[in-house]
């Protein structure tokens, strides 16, 4: 339940040593650095002024070379297994990849096919739509550029409206010394060779544009079956040619992974510029602030004592946990470090709030369990997780994720051998039924009354959790009231509610539900009186007082959720049973092994996913709105320091570490 505690520090180092010690503290990874504006700071700090942005155009121009480059290659990537590690090298072996010639010879090759690829991309676009005209015209069989070779006739193609076959016949009428021949068609219009006499045609010409028949404009020096031949060997060579490009591409794949740590190393110089713009400067010195947590403080000390023993000044003063700017990290130890991916999901807590991390955890356990509840599906989970783990190397967040589900299909193994179920068959049964027989600890035929109540417990607890957190919440706050008025009198008015329901209704055995009536009284009156108490006025005062008992009904609505958590387990066990029971239905011993095998393959296959998704969203739904909502406000800025950009490779600190 523990935020990291913060320290916030002020650096100022001679300006001469500070790319120095900017590089030691990417590496350290410690410091999360606060954008200074000077008129924030006090009047002492006027000798200062930002530092003018740093702006490292090469390494801005070669981030997308080597991005187009990644791009380029990513299809030719040679196979790897799926348990091979990511490299493993030190901040300055990263960075030795940005002048690394044999990258830039690959960067330069690349360019170069890509844009023969271009070329030859464009050509064999420009030849298909070329085809796709000559093809209307195949019925032409001469060059129609010989028809401006001739000198006693002119010569020239026109389209006329095949379906018009009347503005054909008056051309002819009206100019009987014109040939006309009709060559072919193109889509709704018939092709014609004209021939007329030079001195005419002039005439014809305006009495074609004025019949709106147009004079082909088509010019082929060979004809066009001959070019759509000549055109077709010119695209199997572009088609060739590319694929040569795909194998000159295929031979640069090798470089990929070094490609990927080039990046890693330009974003971590990026960065390290760029961070320069959140301090400011003079012309002798660099200040710079941030948070640190408390337990680096030592290590921050010892590093600049080692790096720049008279060439820096610096201070650390204790944080205001109400200032909102003060970044927050998560401190959970074991199990519960896997599931504060949850909690993020949501919201980081403020700074001055307890992480509920911890308390999720648990609860999150047992929905997830009852919801799920078949030890087949916890062991294949668990199981898969476990080989994932061990042989895949994932990054540190994917890592956290993977032990969380590792977890939770523990819990799983648990509540299915709760409820005695594997795959929907009954493998545990240690409970004696009169009659004879025996029956799992949680029989879900016969017991589903019982594991309803159960799940509404679970859910009482779960929200007096929730409270219990306000309270403390209250605490750390300062808000003394609120400890009461918010978090005990709350408690006391569930507490003596349900236990008044349950005497009065004769469900407890014992007891009377005088007392319980008279403190449950004594509660409603307190919340009337205390629930509009942050209110100005009177008025505001009655009104919030009575809208905090109003709101005690939705506390109803809230216990009431829970029972999707036996709603859940039920259905998923039945499901299951149901597709056992198909399966068993085929009749015939190898109709069983074959098509009883996929009935019951395929079904348990489908409620293993649809288990575990709704297991996931209805887990994480009880813990966002019935939880959360009692107390929890969130909100907090992530702690996110300046560190060094390792996306695809890990990070050693010497060359003599273990690799193992």
């Amino acid at each position: 339940m523990a935020i990291e505690k913060m320290k916030k520090v002020s650096i100022t180092v001679i300006r001469d040593q500070s790319e120095i010690l900017i590089k030691e503290i990417q590496k350290s990874g410690t410091i999360h650095f606060r954008n200074l504006e000077l008129q924030e700071l006090p009047a002492d700090y006027f000798f200062l002024s930002k530092p003018a942005p740093v702006e490292d155009y090469e390494l801005l121009e070669e981030k997308p070379v080597i991005e187009t480059t990644l791009k380029a290659l990513k299809a030719y990537i040679p196979k790897k297994s799926i348990t091979s590690k990511r490299p493993r090298l030190t901040y300055e072996e990263c960075c030795y990849y940005l002048s690394k010639p044999e990258l830039k010879d690959t960067h330069r090759k690349v360019k170069r096919i890509l844009e023969e690829k271009e070329a030859l991309s464009q050509e064999i676009k420009r030849i298909k739509s070329e085809n796709a005209q000559l093809e209307q015209y195949t019925f032409v069989d001469f060059k129609t550029i010989d028809l401006n070779c001739l000198s006693k006739v002119k010569a020239f193609l026109i389209a006329v409206k095949t379906a018009k076959k009347e503005v054909r016949l008056e051309l002819e009428q009206t100019f009987p010394e014109l040939y006309l021949e009709p060559l072919g068609e193109v889509k709704q219009d018939t092709v014609c060779l004209a021939a007329v006499d030079p001195e005419l045609y002039q005439e014809l010409k305006d009495y074609l544009n004025q019949q709106s028949i147009p004079i082909l404009d088509v010019v082929f020096e060979k004809t066009p079956g001959e070019l759509i031949e000549i055109n077709t060997d010119r695209l199997k060579a572009a088609e060739l040619e590319i694929g040569q490009c795909n194998d000159a591409l295929k031979d640069l794949g090798h470089r990929y992974e070094e490609l990927l740590i080039e990046l890693d190393a330009v974003n971590t110089v990026l960065s390290r510029n760029q961070v320069i713009n959140n301090f400011l400067n003079s012309s002798h010195v660099l200040y710079m602030e941030g948070w640190v947590p408390e337990k680096d403080i030592p290590e921050l000390n010892r590093l600049l004592d080692q790096l720049l023993p008279q060439a820096y000044y610096m201070e650390t003063e204790a944080v205001t946990p109400d200032d909102g700017e003060i970044p927050v990290k998560l401190n959970n130890k074991g199990i519960f470090s896997c599931f504060e991916s949850i909690t993020e999901m949501f919201s980081l807590p403020a700074y001055n709030e307890l992480d509920p991390t911890s308390i999720l955890t648990v609860f999150y356990l047992i929905f997830f369990g009852m919801m799920v509840g078949d030890v087949g599906y916890g062991l294949i989970l668990t199981l898969g997780c476990f080989f994932a783990l061990r042989w895949i190397d994932f990054k540190e967040k994917m890592r956290k994720s993977v032990k969380m589900f590792f977890y939770i299909g523990i819990s799983v193994i648990v509540c299915g051998l709760l409820y005695g179920s594997m795959f929907g068959i009954t493998i545990f049964a240690p409970v004696p039924v009169a009659g004879g027989g025996h029956k799992p600890i949680l029989d879900t035929q016969t017991d589903i009354v019982f594991m309803l109540i159960l799940s509404l417990v679970i859910g009482v607890i779960h929200i007096f959790s929730g409270l219990v957190m306000k309270g403390m919440n209250s605490y750390i706050q300062k808000d003394y009231a609120g400890v009461f008025c918010d978090s005990v009198l709350w408690i006391l008015t569930l507490a003596s509610g349900i236990l008044l329901l349950l005497t009065g209704t004769g469900t407890l055995p014992f007891g009377s539900s005088r007392p319980f009536g008279i403190i449950f009284g004594i509660c409603i009156a307190g919340l009337a009186a205390t629930q509009g108490r942050s209110s100005k006025t009177i008025g505001g005062k009655i009104g919030g007082g009575l809208y905090g008992v109003y709101g005690l009904t939705s506390y109803v609505g809230d216990i009431v959720s829970y029972t999707r958590i036996v709603a859940l387990g039920l259905s998923g066990a039945y499901i299951a049973f149901s597709f056992n029971l198909m399966s068993g239905l085929i009749p015939g011993v190898i109709g069983k092994l074959v098509f009883g095998t996929l009935i019951a393959v395929f079904g348990q296959t489908l409620n293993f996913g649809l288990s575990l998704l709704g297991a996931y969203v209805h887990s994480c739904r009880l813990q966002y709105v019935e939880f959360f909502g009692k107390f929890y406000k969130g909100g907090g800025k992530a702690y996110r320091p300046f560190r060094i950009e390792n996306d695809y490779i890990t990070i050693k600190k010497t060359n003599q570490e273990d690799e193992s």
